[in-house]
């Protein structure tokens, strides 16, 4: 199922002779999407029905067997479903079908045919691209090793084009990238994305960044097999590093970035714009004073900020690791007698 207009525009990277071919062929479907439906005889059965349908408006790009394996379903980037593989039909649920035969996919030369079938007739075009998987064969892999293949075919599909196969962004549109895209190997890294954080990323991308949001691609399930994947590519800590000293560097990195310019790279804040803010920042390196403030409190006091001071609250802008790490940080850095 496509549209004229999705397959002119991946035309562009075929041959000559293959854009002839495929203007041949797009003529065919054109007027295949454009000729009014003909009554299929009542005596037919619903695989039936689905078949000639199917094979009417679907197969010049899924192909007649549904492996998506032909001339035109070649050159459509990205490329039409296989609806042949358990594994990629695994998440393809009944209403994820009806909804891109009803309205089409975004970003994909499936075009919208709900001015073309009928419900009933999407229902039986249903029916039939289920039978192309093999009934009653399920994907021959476990849960988890189904969820890891299917959140491994959609990365290289989607997300290696600018985070590298591996993972480790290595590729050469990562390279010319402000911001880079994020190196998923790095394990120091990746201890800063929690799942809600990559969750987001992934459905509705990152503004001031390439990373487009996949929200109207993929279903909830198909992020989470991206998630469990992209877990998968993260490297073993570097030899010799605790959770603990890992917790230290992470801390530091946030301090860093996010408290540095009022407490400074000491910890006693005294810094251009510290000094000049009444009451100051608090003074890490007063080892008395902080020994006095437990972890809870300073967690309520980045998390919630402090009233009548300059301290913001952080807790949209840092999850509760992040909190416990950099407080880790400032007590393991700044303590000294005072």
């Amino acid at each position: 199922m496509t549209h004229e207009v999705g397959v002119e525009n991946m035309s562009n990277h075929a041959s000559s002779a293959g854009r002839f071919w495929l203007g041949i062929l797009v003529l065919g479907v054109s007027l295949v999407w454009a000729t009014p439906l003909v009554a299929q005889p009542s005596s037919l059965s619903v695989h039936e029905r689905g078949k000639v349908l199917y094979e009417r408006h679907c197969a010049v790009c899924h192909g007649p067997d549904g492996r998506a394996d032909t001339p035109v379903g070649r050159l459509l980037k990205p490329g039409p479903r296989n609806f042949a593989d358990p594994i990629e039909m695994a998440r393809l649920t009944v209403d994820r079908i009806y909804r891109s035969i009803k309205e089409g996919k975004p970003g994909t030369a499936m075009a919208a045919w709900k001015e073309v079938l009928a419900e009933t007739e999407i229902g039986d075009v249903i029916d039939y691209i289920h039978s192309l998987s093999a009934p009653g064969k399920k994907a021959p892999l476990s849960s988890e090793r189904l969820s890891l293949e299917v959140g491994r075919r959609i990365f290289q599909k989607e997300c290696a084009y600018c985070h590298g196969v591996d993972g480790r962004a290595d590729s050469e549109i990562a390279k010319i990238l402000n911001p880079p895209p994020r190196d998923f190997s790095d394990p120091v890294a990746m201890a800063r994305v929690d799942d809600g954080r990559m969750y987001l990323a992934i459905y509705r991308g990152r503004p001031g960044t390439a990373m487009g949001g996949r929200g109207e691609l993929l279903a909830p399930a198909e992020i989470i097999d991206v998630m469990r994947y992209v877990r998968s590519l993260v490297r073993p800590l570097p030899a010799g590093m605790t959770a603990a000293q890992l917790d230290v560097r992470v801390g530091d990195q946030i301090y860093h970035q996010h408290c540095i310019a009022c407490h400074g790279d000491a910890g006693d804040g005294r810094t251009s714009l510290g000094q000049h803010l009444v009451p100051p920042p608090r003074d890490f390196t007063k080892s008395g004073e902080m020994a006095s403030i437990n972890d809870n409190e300073l967690t309520q006091a980045i998390m919630h900020g402090r009233a009548g001071t300059a301290m913001a609250p952080w807790g949209g802008v840092l999850n509760k690791d992040d909190v416990r790490r950099v407080i880790r940080f400032i007590r393991q850095s700044f303590s000294r007698a005072r």
